[in-house]
């Protein structure tokens, strides 16, 4: 029998079937996504040699050609999955690397925007002062306008008098 043939298959009758609710809900676009081979990662381990007495004995092949093909074909899965194992780390040595890489960038703009926005409160604080000496000018000089004023309209009124006289 080959490492893809089924032994046997257990079911059960639909007399017996227990009742099952579904704890969860899936759409129809994500079981393209979903990953059945890690369902079935416990089968790949499978040894029907463990379950001998459970299946006729005409079922094996007891042969040493057969035995050294299961070594070959566990040593070449042993090796993908190491390969797989290291491949694995490697890609997440490179997405943490590339991880650290954005925060960096995005520490230095934090700097960037913190600078930008110091100089800014600076400008806005000079503004202001400067705001403020412009509106107390103002005020001085309405002050001066309005005593200039005042003394044109007594000069015109000492002219009118003395024009009169």
């Amino acid at each position: 029998m080959h490492h893809d043939e089924v032994d046997s298959i257990w079911f059960l009758s639909p007399s017996n079937l227990p009742s099952f609710q579904a704890h969860y809900s899936m759409a129809p676009s994500d079981i393209s996504s979903f990953k059945f081979s890690s369902l079935f990662r416990s089968f790949s381990t499978y040894d029907s040699r463990m379950y001998a007495d459970c299946y006729p004995s005409t079922c094996y092949n007891t042969n040493s050609a057969a035995d050294e093909e299961d070594e070959d074909k566990s040593s070449l899965i042993e090796e993908r999955r190491k390969r797989r194992m290291i491949s694995n780390r490697e890609s997440a040595r490179r997405s943490r690397m590339r991880k650290q890489k954005q925060f960096n960038q995005l520490w230095s703009l934090v700097i960037h925007f913190q600078s930008v926005n110091h100089q800014l409160l600076h400008e806005v604080n000079n503004m202001m002062k400067e705001c403020h000496h412009i509106l107390h000018e103002n005020i001085k000089l309405r002050d001066k306008k309005l005593e200039l004023l005042k003394e044109l309209e007594n000069l015109a009124a000492e002219y009118n008098c003395a024009s009169h006289v």
